[in-house]
C-alpha cells in the first residue's frame, strides 16, 4: 500500500487506493499548464527573445528543436506571419504555425463559421457556428500556445485595408483566399511590397493528397485557378512569375453545384451575394484535402523561416519547356553535390 500526497495545492487530482493524487505530465501538473492561459502577456507586449528559456514552452517545442536545432527554432519563434482566409486551408495552416511556435500571427477573415465549415475547419466546433472565423481561431489558440501574439482581424482584404493587413514588415504572407479578384490584388501587393508570399489555389473537388505540390506560379499550368490568376497578374500588373503557389496536379473530380434560391429553383447567384464578387455557389469539398493544403503550406513556411533546406520535386509536364526546366534543375542538383563540370575535371 503506497502512500500518495498532493504535490501541488489546487492541482487536478484523482482518487487512487483511497488517496488523492495530482495528475502530472512531464513534471507539470495539469492545473499549472491551464493556469498559464491567464498569465500570458498582453497582445501588444514585445514577444520575448528568450521564450525558449521557459521550461513549458521549451517542452512544447522540443520536437521542433530536435528537428531544426535551437537557433533555427528561435527564428521561428521571432517570426511574424500573416494568414489571410481562414477556411479549410487557412485554419489548418495558421494552427500548425501556432503549434510550431510562430511568435506573432495576424489572422484575417471577414466570414463566419457555418455548420458546413465543420467538415474541414481545423478547430471550430458546433459551439463556434455563427462566430467570426478569425475570433474562433484566436479563442482556441489561447489554449494551444498562449505565448504567441495573435492579432485577429474580422475584415476583407482590399486596397483600403492593405496597409492595415500587410503592414508591420511580416516575414511571410499566406494567401488562402478563394476569391480570384481579391487573390490577384493581394498577390500584386505582396510583389510590390517585396513580401514573401505563398498562395493556395483550388482544393475543392479533389481527392488525391499525393498530387499536391508547391511550385512557381509559372509552373502550375495544370490547375485552372492558377492559370486564371497567372493570366490576370500578367495582364493587369505585368507579373509573370516569382510567386510560389500550392496546388494540385489532379483535375477536379466534381464541379460547382447549381445555385438554388429559397423556392428550390435555380437562380442567379450574384443576386444573393452578401459581399459583391464573392461566390455563393457551393464547391463540393472532401475535408481532408484543404487540411493537407494547409499543412503543406505551413511546412513550407516553417522550413523557410528556420532556414532548413529542402529539395522540392519539379512539376512534370510533357512539353519541351518543362523538359528543359527538368534538365536545368538536374544540372543544378548535380553541381550542388559534385561541383561544376570544370571543377570535376
Amino acid at each position: 500500500n503506497k502512500s500518495f500526497t498532493n504535490s501541488k495545492p489546487g492541482a487536478l487530482s484523482i482518487q487512487y487506493k483511497g488517496q488523492l493524487i495530482d495528475i502530472v505530465k512531464n513534471g507539470y501538473s495539469t492545473s499549472s499548464l491551464m493556469e498559464r492561459k491567464t498569465d500570458t502577456k498582453a497582445e501588444n507586449d514585445h514577444f520575448s527573445d528568450d521564450l525558449l528559456k521557459d521550461e513549458i514552452v521549451h517542452e512544447h517545442l522540443t520536437r521542433n528543436i530536435q528537428f531544426f536545432g535551437l537557433e533555427s527554432q528561435q527564428k521561428v519563434n521571432k517570426a511574424f506571419v500573416v494568414v489571410i482566409g481562414l477556411g479549410g486551408v487557412g485554419s489548418h495552416a495558421a494552427t500548425m504555425l501556432l503549434r510550431s511556435g510562430v511568435g506573432r500571427l495576424r489572422i484575417v477573415d471577414f466570414d463566419q463559421v457555418s455548420l458546413s465549415s465543420l467538415n474541414r475547419h481545423a478547430v471550430a466546433t458546433r459551439e463556434d457556428v455563427g462566430t467570426s472565423k478569425a475570433l474562433c481561431l484566436k479563442k482556441h489558440f489561447k489554449s494551444i500556445f498562449p505565448e504567441s501574439q495573435v492579432d485577429a482581424r474580422v475584415q476583407i482584404y482590399d486596397a483600403s485595408s492593405e496597409e492595415e493587413i500587410l503592414g508591420g514588415q511580416p516575414d511571410f504572407i499566406l494567401d488562402c483566399i478563394d476569391n480570384i479578384d481579391t487573390k490577384v490584388s493581394l498577390l500584386a501587393a505582396c510583389v510590390r511590397r517585396r513580401l514573401k508570399v505563398l498562395s493556395a489555389t483550388g482544393a475543392g473537388g479533389r481527392a488525391d493528397p499525393t498530387r499536391i505540390r508547391i511550385a512557381d506560379l509559372s509552373e502550375s499550368s495544370i490547375d485552372p485557378l492558377s492559370r486564371a490568376v497567372r493570366h490576370r497578374l500578367r495582364r493587369e500588373y505585368g507579373i509573370d512569375g516569382g510567386i510560389n503557389v500550392t496546388f494540385s496536379l489532379e483535375k477536379p473530380k466534381v464541379k460547382l453545384l447549381p445555385f438554388k434560391g429559397p423556392n428550390g429553383e435555380e437562380e442567379n447567384p450574384s443576386e444573393y451575394q452578401i459581399v459583391p464578387g464573392f461566390r455563393v455557389r457551393i464547391i463540393p469539398v472532401l475535408g481532408t484535402i484543404p487540411a493537407i493544403f494547409g499543412q503543406v503550406m505551413a511546412s513550407h513556411v516553417l522550413t523557410q523561416l528556420s532556414g532548413f533546406s529542402i529539395q522540392t520535386e519539379p512539376i512534370v509536364s510533357f512539353d519541351l519547356a518543362h523538359y528543359c526546366l527538368l534538365h536545368q534543375r538536374l544540372i543544378e542538383h548535380e553541381e550542388s553535390l559534385y561541383g561544376t563540370a570544370k571543377q570535376v575535371e
